[in-house]
């Protein structure tokens, strides 16, 4: 069986889903932000095509808590089991579907034969299997007959899988044989025999009050109540889960008891099985969870399978053609395919794969506006918990390194096409064209502001450096200079990054008060600092970035530099979704 297409309508935090699968794609990892519908993409699935006849819908699962609209789960499924192809099963319902995933009426020669299967739920609250056609007309399937879809689901409830019952992997592998249920009941028959013939004190004490009570209440006539077996939980008559030596599997950790479930369901589903699982690195160790995706990509033992993740290191070793984008604006959520994705994206996968988890990424400039940004959200995270608002994690923001100008543009640019919220804040001081497309790094920031991506830059012709001490009277460059000087390890070595060859006339301080005395013009002195500090790297790493961002937050109400905090305000509206229209109170720091 194969998820060819999905759609999902009203259904948990998922408003509208159409996802096209390409054909052929065996393993797909669903990476995206929290809240995004990840999870809930993989239960859909499990809900449509597992076996189950009996499921507890409530009026949460639907979105907004809107019951006037359905519920509706909807697959285009191709390759499709012998059994349900018989004209006495499904043969006469079947549909076609072209290779863009489109549907047709009828499976034609040039078409690949496809079984539309749906589930409805509505304000009754009871889920409803069928198969339709294209043209709307629909017929029952049953749960026998979807048990033929094979499929399963691995997540945090996998203790049912590693015990004997009716509807667990365990019990269906072992009723195929008449073998195991006898010797089954013949360990129940030994165990009742056991406890039975057994002298507990203790339980027969508890159990003879239970009778008196019982009897004294009105319960029964009861004259022999005792400790037994518990054959309640498993229609194979005892209550049987799997041991690794004395210690049952379900006493392992979660990673173990998920792999163990995973290796269990797969036997009894087959190898034409739809797998579904949540967040597959829950419980392992990083070694043990990139051995399980290596794995899970390249086995022939599924027909497909789909899972999710949230590690930044699987993301990184994933093939791209196997990662899809979840992103979910206000309900209408989308999947990005990232298979024939274009060299930008392949270099942000291996080099940021965090990003890709992001609900809402700042791609800065490089290592100074990265440092200075964590700094500052560190502050403004404080500030806003203290109001009872959210953090930036709580807005699933990330901030990545750009690169460089052209290079940050580039990659804003990619994780907008992901369908994240992207903002870049980059330097304004790069005035050349690219050799390859004739295009300037203005020509490129147009462009992606028309595309959607927020572009914060400084005044023309500035860096960071130079913005921020544009404005800066000899005392506040002085503290700059100072901040400077414990990042360079030293008063000597600042002094000599200050009297750089470029510069002719030498200074013998580090008091800017004292050049400005000794003749020097303020602008002289505003461009010296900036220059030194920039061309020898004073804040060019993302701890020296924290150490300018530091000495801003101090800064930050001097006027001094408010030219320097507006632009720094317009990312920090960004990182936390303050809309301009907010009050004052949300935007509080704005000059």
């Amino acid at each position: 069986m194969f998820v060819r297409r999905l759609w999902i309508d009203n259904f948990r935090g998922i408003k509208h889903l159409d996802w096209k699968i390409p054909e052929g794609q065996h393993a797909t990892v669903l990476v995206g932000p929290g809240d995004a519908g990840k999870t809930t993409i993989l239960e859909a699935i499990h809900l449509l095509l597992s076996d189950r006849w009996m499921i507890p819908f409530a009026d949460t699962d639907f979105y907004g808590v809107v019951l006037d609209n359905q519920i509706s789960i909807r697959a285009a499924m191709t390759d499709i089991p012998t059994a349900l192809m018989k004209d006495n099963a499904f043969g006469m319902w079947l549909s076609g579907i072209d290779e863009a995933g489109d549907l047709h009426d009828d499976p034609e020669d040039v078409f690949t034969p496809a079984l539309l299967v749906q589930l409805k739920v509505d304000m009754s609250l009871e889920p409803k299997w069928t198969v339709a056609r294209v043209n709307g007309e629909q017929t029952n399937i049953t749960a026998s007959q979807r048990r033929n879809l094979s499929t399963f689901k691995v997540d945090d409830r996998t203790d049912s899988q590693l015990r004997w019952s009716r509807t667990s992997a365990l019990g269906r592998l072992s009723s195929e044989d008449g073998a195991e249920r006898q010797a089954l009941a013949e360990a129940a028959r030994a165990a009742q025999n056991a406890i039975a013939g057994g002298e507990n004190v203790s339980l027969n004490e508890l159990t003879r009050r239970i009778q008196e009570r019982a009897n004294q209440v009105g319960g029964g006539s009861f004259s022999d109540i005792r400790p037994g077996l518990d054959t309640s939980r498993s229609s194979l008559g005892v209550a049987l889960a799997l041991y690794e030596g004395v210690v049952p599997l379900t006493s392992y950790g979660l990673g173990s008891r998920r792999l163990a479930s995973l290796a269990v369901q797969q036997l009894a589903a087959g190898d034409r099985a739809v797998a579904v699982i949540d967040e597959i690195e829950a419980g392992l160790e990083p070694h043990r969870a990139i051995r399980l995706l290596a794995y899970l990509l390249n086995s022939n033992e599924y027909s497909q399978i789909v899972f999710t993740t949230h590690s930044p290191v699987l993301v990184e070793q994933a093939k791209l053609e196997n990662l899809a984008a979840v992103s979910n604006r206000e309900g209408e959520v989308t999947v990005a395919m990232l298979g024939g994705a274009d060299e930008e994206m392949q270099r942000l996968r291996r080099t940021r794969p965090s990003s890709l988890l992001a609900r809402r990424a700042v791609v800065v400039e490089g290592k100074t506006e990265h440092g200075l940004l964590l700094e500052c959200i560190d502050a403004w995270d404080e500030e806003r918990v203290g109001e009872g608002l959210s953090t930036a994690a709580g807005e699933g923001t990330a901030v990545v390194d750009g690169g460089g100008g052209r290079e940050a543009i580039s990659k804003a640019q990619a994780l907008l096409a992901l369908g994240l919220e992207v903002a870049s804040f980059i330097d304004n001081d790069d005035r050349s064209v690219d050799d390859n497309d004739d295009r300037s790094v203005d020509d490129n920031a147009e462009q992606a502001k028309s595309s959607g991506v927020l572009v914060t830059r400084w005044a023309e012709g500035n860096n960071t450096e130079r913005q921020i001490c544009a404005q800066m009277n000899e005392t506040m460059l002085t503290r700059l200079v100072a901040v400077g000087s414990i990042q360079r390890s030293g008063d000597e070595t600042v002094l000599q990054d200050l009297n750089l060859d470029r510069f002719g006339t030498k200074v013998t301080s580090l008091d800017v008060g004292a050049w400005i005395s000794d003749g020097m013009s303020l602008t002289d002195a505003r461009t010296r600092v900036a220059v030194a500090a920039h061309d020898r790297k004073w804040f060019r790493t993302v701890d020296s970035g924290r150490a300018l961002g530091a000495f801003v937050l101090g800064e930050y109400e001097n006027p001094e530099i408010a030219q320097f905090v507006m632009r720094l305000n317009q990312v920090k509206r960004f990182i936390y979704g303050i809309q301009e229209g907010a009050s004052q109170a949300a935007r509080a720091g704005d000059p």
